[in-house]
């Protein structure tokens, strides 16, 4: 603690912060100054001075006073989880300083900080809040290049990446001449941003030279991390190879670790130092896996921000929740594994074709067998979730209940090996590899949940130290005692009759409390007849508590008993947690496969439901789909209300680029990303929403579909709406696919106008590259772009029916020359007197442009005939001395 803050406490001869307490609390909290510092006392987490005065409001407590003068708080150790939330909820770091003495010793408490929870390190069950990972993450900027690692500590998931300057040539630099040299590159900016919002980590390690800079990057962010800086030595590749090395034993090419990926090395360091800080009590027992390094072009298509947020992968724009999103609809799995293997598949769709027909073959054999998917259904619904069980043991917070978590999935899992047994996917080459780590449970994991059924009770309590977990018959010695503490505690209900009887004293009671042992308590109201023999232990309103020679005698059995109790359990508690650990790579195996048999199952049942189809994957690039419809529209219609199919035709060379105009509200925007996510679909292994599709395996899914002001960042509508393009174009190849919604409405209509034709002409064909491309737009002008070979022009089909204008929601060929932009005010419910002047205002721009594309074409006409005129003179009088 500071001089400033000990100089708010007035000083009197007795100084309240000069106590054993209060010196023991400040020289901890002198060792965690980032942190709030709950401070075991009995049966309170404390917390004292600036601390107590920061928590109490985001606690939602009350803030008193020690000894007048000494602001604190206190929340009840058995609902500190509680506050705990809050208090993460709010950015906060806490560390956790538990009493290690026997509270009957008269000398000092000896205390110990034995767990520092942070947004980005949470294990326990009651404080994560869902089964979705909850990522640390560090970043590492390193010159051309940007580290970055991701683990969540709850399920020991851990792997890295790097981003290089040469990786993403060709982007565009807008900050590479910026002011502030703290500011970070555009591509780094990006591949950071894109970072983030996939994996949306709670908590963001930065090394202390670079926390400006990712702060502007990410302190506006919707969801905000919270950001940690880090001491410099820490981020050195030198040291992130060492705590590799000594953590988990493997040299780093076994890894996937070049010599050029120093950076991620760094970020790695990072998390691992950050780890062991946070878990004092457990240092080198936090199991996490060794972090794989993934390169960002890997396996797998990148996607992203703009991609997840456009194509509303993860979360709906308009409600901000997950229900009208990708996941959400598609999300039926029953596991907390195969959620976030949903998820992780949803933001990381497959490049390699025999990886996309492995998965699709095995969706197919589920969506043939109801009786099989029964029964798999019923057999998940069992599974618990073990990686952050695992998580838990390792860090010394586990439950008696664990265990039996661990016996029941095993069981499930040999349930659905059993359901599984004999059926084959139509290819067998294609049985996923996961699946097969499923169908053979390793003995060793059945031996373990023997173990457990033997050792541990049906019904095992949340905390260890309360009610009995392990079963009568696993240790003579507990049995004894348990048997000792039983007898105790019936003569104490036999003793409290008797002397109620003996002295006269009907509200006379015999209690137990862990800091006054056992006592009896008379109400102030019966005093007089208290025998003599009775010793007064205790003094408080309207009570005494009493104590006597017998129940000091009995009461020095029943505690003896209650602590071998309590010694054996914690025994056999650490064994078990032992055994469990022992299996953890097994286990993780286990669930990886549970996981992905899990999230098999949900993709089939669109194809039961819905009548998805199974798309056939070529080499050649082509989109070709048949009926195909939003998944997420289609699923929220209301009753009677049928989704409008509409085919897809894009095949290189000849026809990669569609111009798709209409008007507002007649399904552009709504088509071009329906497209966009049935490839997508497709790439994940999974049936797609149409009557039939062929399609090629795309590198990339690029969007730019809206815009919307950044300000924060000091950047317009229109200027975003360039950065997007600008990535697009730069970036895309012959084996992307493009949609692209309204480009240029951020600026002026001609240069707008000018911008979308050359970008057209750009991406058709004069450009870098020719992907596969929809482009929708109110520009009619941009139609006649459909005379170039690869461009075709495609229209929302709209009705006029006695003057009203019905929206068909069809695309059809062809090209749209009105945009019924009134019609849709006057659905919105414009006034009338507005919508007619509208009209009137209509008619004459149309007259006047009318007339101007006549004056156009008559210049034109007149330059064509003065042209001919002079060729005719040349012809005549070319060589006449006086005409040169």
């Amino acid at each position: 603690m500071g001089k400033a803050e000990k100089s708010r406490v007035r000083k009197k001869n007795n100084d309240p912060l000069d106590t054993p307490v209060m010196r023991q609390y400040l020289e901890m909290k002198g060792q965690y100054p980032d942190c709030i510092l709950l401070f075991r006392m009995g049966d309170f987490y404390e917390l004292f001075l600036e601390d107590a005065e920061r928590a109490a409001p985001l606690m939602d407590v009350a803030l008193t006073r020690r000894q007048q003068e000494i602001p604190m708080a206190g929340v009840p150790y058995h609902s500190a989880d509680t506050y705990i939330a809050r208090l993460l909820n709010a950015g906060v770091k806490v560390a956790i300083a538990e009493q290690e003495t026997d509270p009957h010793n008269p000398k000092l408490m000896r205390r110990s900080v034995r767990r520092i929870i942070t947004p980005g390190t949470v294990i326990e069950e009651s404080l994560l809040g869902g089964v979705a990972h909850n990522y640390l993450m560090a970043v590492r900027p390193d010159g051309d290049c940007i580290g970055l690692a991701l683990a969540d500590i709850s399920t020991g998931d851990f792997f890295c990446t790097q981003a290089d300057a040469e990786t993403d040539a060709g982007l565009l630099d807008a900050k590479q001449n910026a002011e502030h040299d703290a500011e970070l590159s555009e591509p780094f900016t990006r591949a950071l941003r894109d970072f983030f919002f996939k994996y949306n980590p709670r908590e963001i390690l930065v090394p202390s030279d670079a926390v400006g800079a990712v702060d502007l990057v990410l302190g506006n962010m919707p969801a905000a991390p919270t950001i940690t800086p880090m001491e410099l030595w820490k981020a050195s590749p030198t040291e992130g190879k060492r705590r590799l090395q000594t953590v988990f034993g493997q040299n780093l090419s076994g890894l996937g670790y070049e010599q050029e990926h120093a950076a991620a090395v760094a970020a790695v360091s990072l998390i691992l130092h950050y780890v062991e800080r946070n878990f004092p009590a457990h240092q080198g027992s936090m199991q996490l896996q060794p972090p794989v390094f993934r390169p960002l072009q890997g396996t797998n298509m990148s996607l992203d921000e703009d991609t997840i947020r456009n194509l509303e992968l993860l979360e709906n724009q308009q409600e901000g929740g997950r229900k009208r999103s990708l996941f959400g609809i598609l999300d039926e799995c029953r596991t907390a594994p195969g959620k976030r293997f949903l998820r992780e598949a949803v933001l990381t769709p497959l490049l390699n074709r025999d990886e996309i027909l492995r998965r699709q073959n095995m969706i197919g054999m589920l969506a043939e067998d109801s009786t099989l998917r029964q029964s798999l259904t019923r057999g998940l619904s069992a599974v618990h979730d073990l990686e952050r069980i695992l998580s838990r043991m390792s860090a010394g917070r586990a439950a008696p209940r664990d265990f039996r978590a661990v016996s029941v999935t095993i069981r499930s899992a040999e349930d659905l090996v059993r359901n599984l047994a004999g059926t084959k996917p139509k290819n067998a080459a294609h049985r996923d590899a996961n699946l097969n780590a499923l169908l053979s449970i390793p003995s060793a994991l059945q031996t373990l949940a023997e173990q457990i059924e033997n050792t541990v009770t049906e019904e095992p309590p949340a905390t260890l130290g309360g009610q009995a977990f392990i079963k009568a018959g696993v240790n003579a010695e507990l049995d004894k005692a348990r048997e000792a503490h039983t007898g105790g505690t019936r003569w104490m209900a036999e003793f409290e009759s008797r002397e109620r009887e003996r002295t006269g004293i009907p509200t006379l009671r015999v209690k137990y409390n862990r800091v006054a042992g056992y006592f009896i308590e008379i109400s102030k109201g019966q005093l007089g007849r208290v025998p003599g023999e009775y010793r007064r232990k205790q003094t408080l309103t309207g009570y005494e508590r009493y104590s006597c020679e017998e129940l000091d005698e009995l009461q020095s059995s029943v505690l003896v008993a209650g602590e071998t109790i309590d010694r054996l359990e914690q025994e056999l508690f650490r064994q078990l947690t032992d055994a469990v650990l022992g299996k953890r790579q097994s286990i993780k195996t286990l669930m990886q496969g549970i996981g992905q048999l899990d999230f098999l199952l949900a993709l089939a049942l669109p194809v039961v439901r819905d009548g998805w189809c199974a798309p056939e994957i070529v080499e050649a690039a082509c989109m070709q789909v048949g009926a195909s419809r939003h998944p997420v529209v289609e699923r929220f219609l209301n009753v009677g209300e049928q989704f409008i199919p509409n085919d897809i035709q894009l095949i290189a060379p000849e026809r990669t680029f569609a111009i798709i105009t209409g008007p507002n509200m007649a399904g552009k925007s709504t088509y071009i990303r329906q497209v966009a996510l049935v490839q997508l679909l497709a790439q994940m292994g999974s049936f797609v929403p149409a009557t039939q599709a062929r399609l090629s395996i795309v590198d990339r899914i690029f969007t730019r579909i809206g815009a919307q002001d950044n300000l924060t960042r000091g950047e317009s509508t229109f200027f975003v709406e360039m950065l997007e393009t600008a990535r697009i174009l730069n970036q895309c190849t012959d084996q992307s696919l493009v949609i692209m919604d309204e480009v240029g409405r951020g600026t002026s209509t001609y240069d707008g106008m000018s911008l979308a034709w050359a970008i057209v002409e750009y991406l058709s064909g004069d450009g870098r590259a020719r992907p596969l491309t929809l482009f929708a737009t109110h520009y009619h002008e941009l139609t006649a772009l459909g005379e170039r070979d690869v461009v075709h022009n495609l229209t929302m089909d709209v009705r006029e029916i006695e003057q009203k204008v019905i929206f068909m929601h069809r695309v059809i060929e062809g090209a749209a020359d009105r945009s019924y932009g009134i019609h849709v005010a006057q659905l919105a419910g414009l006034p009338r007197e507005v919508i007619d002047r509208a009209q009137e205002k209509l008619q004459e721009l149309e007259a006047d442009d009318d007339r101007r594309k006549t004056d156009v074409m008559d210049r034109q006409r007149n330059r064509r005939k003065k042209s001919r005129s002079d060729e005719s003179q040349k012809l005549l009088f070319g060589d006449h001395p006086e005409l040169n």
